[in-house]
């Protein structure tokens, strides 16, 4: 029997296992939805048949690496929207100029002013959603580099060694006044990070100039450019118009500057965080401390470096499964680009129903911003509509779930036969499958529970 063979022999078992023992390893425990189509237990199962499928099918009928030469780039004749970057840059602006100006002349009940489902909803959700489709919207909306161009400080290199760690502080911290800060939903506390986020990126300008300083300290840039890596369209390579390079392939060529792998984790670390606070189960264990600030911020560290310690962990074992010479870094950074579409895996199932129905908000509030009472389009007086149905929203996240996942595989697997090679390659990817598999039942479960 073929090592493939023998690994989906095992794998599969482990699935059996659970399909008898639902109960036991799903779903026991406190409360949890009562709404879904088809109980935890099932969908767990489905989901790990799929992903242990997708990787026996990989090691049959994948032989050689096929996404590792980059994008390809037949022009789509891009050009022609050209005049469309002005408008978009100005709107960028102009939603920049609400945030701040929201906190400090509006009204500060962040339920009634736009400040919140601008960056909340619209600026970390929506924009990589849709540039995961159709490319990097952020690289044109991005209202900082818009202010960084400006200011004309000259390009000078960036160290190797800071590669994009300040935007992994960037995000991490930004992240951070979503999800454990008190008053991180205030009008007025976005307000005047606002503008403290101006003022780093302006520092990091004058030291780097635009182009270098974004790609460095800016958190945005860095999760966008990841997330808008899975889509077939992107910008030109030598800037003139766009391109159809293909779905995924631009993600295993991302440089592999200092502090991307961490940033990946981080990416989903916040998500996991949020995704398991947010359970009756985590109530249940902790109970009224779980609200102070002091313990949110210990736990969305823990949880991030337990992502981390797991991811690390599959590393090394891969290295050993695939008798290799490499260090653990090397791998773990040779495999980063596979957690991407995991990161919005994750992202997406959680927050789908924020963006479907709390993204309404947007269209409300831009008749009126500040809470003034105005009425600029006629749409200040619209509610949240309820329109999707229950069990469609637990197929979404589940498919969100599963593909992001099944997509990870197929990266990863690409990579192995790049960096280990034939028989290697699939036995070194045991770690990696059991990484992924073990992700997707703690998403299911997350979901489950919330």
């Amino acid at each position: 029997m073929k090592i493939w063979q023998r690994s989906a022999v095992v794998l599969l078992g482990v699935a059996w296992a659970f399909w008898f023992l639902p109960e036991v390893a799903l779903a026991h425990g406190v409360g949890g939805r009562e709404d879904l189509p088809i109980p935890l237990s099932t969908s767990s199962i489905v989901a790990i048949v799929v992903i242990v499928v997708s990787f026996v099918l990989l090691g049959s009928l994948w032989p050689t690496p096929r996404l590792q030469d980059g994008p390809r780039q037949r022009k789509l004749g891009g050009a022609r929207l050209s005049w469309l970057l002005w408008p978009v840059r100005v709107a960028g602006l102009l939603f920049l100029g609400i945030v701040i100006a929201g906190g400090l002349v509006g009204e500060p009940r962040a339920s009634f002013s736009m400040s919140p489902y601008l960056v909340y909803v619209l600026l970390f959700l929506i924009v990589p959603f849709v540039g995961a489709a159709v490319g990097n919207v952020y690289a044109q909306t991005n209202p900082w580099r818009t202010v960084a161009s400006a200011l004309g400080f000259p390009e000078r290199p960036v160290p190797s060694r800071l590669g994009v760690w300040p935007a992994v502080l960037a995000f991490f911290v930004f992240t951070w006044f979503e999800l454990a800060s008190v008053t991180g939903g205030e009008p007025r506390t976005l307000s005047l990070f606002a503008i403290a986020y101006t003022g780093w990126l302006v520092a990091w300008t004058a030291r780097f100039g635009a182009d270098n300083a974004l790609r460095t300290a800016d958190g945005f840039t860095t999760y966008n450019r990841l997330i808008s890596a899975i889509a077939p369209i992107g910008r030109a390579a030598d800037g003139d118009g766009w391109v159809w390079r293909g779905w995924l392939r631009a993600l295993p060529v991302l440089p592999r500057w200092a502090g991307l792998t961490p940033f990946v984790l981080v990416m989903i670390g916040t998500v996991t965080f949020d995704g398991l606070s947010s359970t009756q189960r985590w109530l249940a264990w902790f109970g009224e401390v779980e609200s102070f600030v002091w313990f949110k911020t210990i736990a969305m560290v823990a949880i991030t470096a337990l992502i981390g310690l797991a991811y690390y962990g599959a590393s090394w074992a891969a290295i050993k499964l695939g008798e290799s010479e490499r260090t653990v870094r090397e791998v773990a950074d040779s495999f980063a680009h596979t957690l991407v579409p995991i990161g919005l895996a994750y992202a997406f199932a959680h927050y789908f129903t924020l963006v479907l129905f709390e993204g309404q908000k947007l269209l409300s509030t831009i008749s009126d911003p500040f809470d003034f009472g105005w009425n600029l389009f006629g749409t200040a007086q619209w509610k949240i509509v309820y329109w999707f149905p229950t069990d469609g929203i637990w197929w979404v996240q589940l498919g969100a779930i599963v593909v992001g996942h099944v997509v990870g595989v197929v990266l990863a697997h690409d990579r192995a036969l790049a960096d280990f090679g034939g028989v290697k390659a699939v036995r070194s990817q045991w770690a990696m499958l059991g990484l992924m598999v073990l992700l997707t039942l703690l998403g299911l479960f997350i979901l489950a529970e919330g």
